[in-house]
């Protein structure tokens, strides 16, 4: 009797040990909440790799261009994840400078992305507006770019989180990106000089990568308005 009563106690002890165990089990589990779904999954991928491009500081020439995502006018989401293949160019954009209204309204900009796609067809442009106070305002960029026939796509960085990662600091202010997602070319819209002496690096950086070439020059100095960030 003393061993059957003895065995019932053991059993007893370990059904209460399990009970204990299966609800440390479920607790972890609801701690580190529901499964993720592959989509979700590669979605914190990205995030976790654009985190991680950020503490790197702003993206530099010859590194892999860190991805983004933002909205245009329609709400429509753009990465650049979205164009892997396909040579991109980034600019800057505010309608409040006086120095991009100056290139965006006398047709350079309008020029510069003809010639572009006379050099390669497929090269994309995304017009990004960091200004703080167009943020809610979406549609003013997309109006004034067809206004203007700019042949691009606007993307509102009401936060500046894309403008930071890439260290715009003007308005105009050129990034172009090869096909393999590698920051070619970094800084000014052109020369600054007029007539024939004229030399839009954003040009010269598409044409150059399309004959499998390197942009000469990679860097420039960006001049124009200082990008008006979210403080």
């Amino acid at each position: 009797m003393k061993t059957l009563a003895g065995t019932r106690s053991i059993a007893s002890i370990l059904f209460v040990t399990s009970l204990a165990l299966g609800e440390a089990s479920l607790q972890a589990a609801a701690q580190q909440g529901p499964a993720l779904s592959s989509k979700q999954a590669t979605a914190a991928g990205v995030a976790d790799a654009d985190a991680a491009a950020a503490s790197r500081g702003p993206a530099k020439v010859g590194e892999t261009a860190p991805n983004f995502t933002l909205k245009d006018a329609s709400g429509k989401e753009h990465s650049l994840a979205d164009y892997k293949g396909k040579v991109v160019v980034l600019e800057w954009m505010n309608e409040g400078c006086p120095v991009c209204r100056g290139v965006m309204e006398n047709g350079l900009v309008a020029s510069m992305v003809a010639d572009s796609k006379k050099a390669d067809p497929d090269v994309v442009f995304l017009f990004i507006n960091s200004t703080a106070k167009d943020a809610s305002k979406p549609e003013k960029s997309a109006k004034y770019l067809e206004r203007h026939k700019i042949d691009g796509t606007p993307l509102i960085d009401g936060d500046g989180t894309v403008g930071h990662l890439y260290g715009a600091k003007t308005t105009p202010h050129c990034f172009v990106i090869d096909a393999n997602g590698t920051l070619a070319y970094a800084g000014a819209f052109d020369n600054e000089k007029e007539g024939s002496e004229n030399v839009n690096y954003v040009v010269s950086a598409v044409t150059a990568l399309k004959a499998g070439k390197a942009p000469s020059p990679a860097t420039t100095r960006s001049y124009g308005c200082g990008i008006k960030y979210k403080k």
